[in-house]
């Protein structure tokens, strides 16, 4: 019944979208989910501004998929996280989409949105890009603590005033953590952050090394162009950790 219900969902999805379809199209999302102590997804919450349509396909979905269940010394426990879902949509050759969902990770959710990366005028002048890391605590009560800022690339150093920006964000920037047993508890995050010049600007090092990660990560865009890393956050030691999260696909 669940999966009649998912395919019925990618069919309505797909209607939503021009009858003759040209673009790839993909959307990730932030799914609240509540776990219970068997790592099944019981219950799912949305954002405001998604719709109806949206979230029906994407609660049947992740309502799939299976965790390993948090523990409190040793017992299995319910849980709360937020699952990233990326939604898909692939032309085909009847001029709609195939749409598939799948799995992109759980953690906390954080507020990118209220403070964007400063660009530092330096970098700028230097048409200088970059792409760092910043590794945070979430902590119970939303805030980021224990801030250290890196290079996503061991020979392409970041500028200090590029150290500075994405320190700063830390400071300013909240989080809804996760929960285990109905307490809020701490999660180590690992954030990417990317800064580049609109057209941006790479030496001949820097694309290598850019292709060089796409490899590596097996993430080399099939759209044409330069294979930039992800900029999806990652918790480091959520809780809960996904057991079966298979994609889900529908062909309408």
């Amino acid at each position: 019944m669940k999966m009649a219900t998912i395919c019925a969902g990618l069919l309505a999805l797909a209607c939503m979208w021009p009858v003759r379809a040209t673009e790839v199209r993909e959307q990730t999302y932030s799914v609240g989910a509540d776990v219970d102590a068997q790592g099944r997804v019981v219950a799912t919450q949305f954002e405001d501004g998604v719709p109806a349509s949206v979230t029906k396909l994407l609660a049947a979905a992740v309502q799939q998929w299976h965790f390993v269940p948090a523990k409190v010394d040793g017992q299995a426990v319910p849980a709360h996280t937020f699952i990233s879902a990326k939604l898909h949509a692939t032309p085909n050759a009847q001029g709609n989409y195939n749409l598939r969902i799948s799995y992109v990770g759980n953690g906390p959710r954080l507020d990118r949105q209220s403070v964007k990366p400063f660009y530092p005028m330096d970098a700028i002048r230097a048409r200088q890009s970059a792409f760092a890391l910043l590794d945070v605590t979430v902590q119970p009560d939303g805030s980021l603590t224990d801030a250290k800022a890196s290079s996503q690339f061991e020979n392409w150093p970041l500028l200090p005033s590029f150290k500075q920006s994405v320190l700063a964000l830390a400071e300013q920037w909240r989080a809804v953590p996760e929960q285990v047993n109905g307490h809020a508890v701490a999660t180590h995050m690992r954030v990417p952050i990317s800064f580049m010049l609109d057209p941006p600007t790479f030496t001949h090092q820097q694309l290598k090394m850019l292709r060089a990660y796409a490899r590596k990560e097996q993430a080399a865009n099939e759209a044409p162009g330069i294979p930039l890393p992800s900029e999806q956050e990652v918790a480091l030691d959520s809780p809960l950790q996904p057991q079966s999260v298979a994609a889900i696909v529908g062909a309408p």
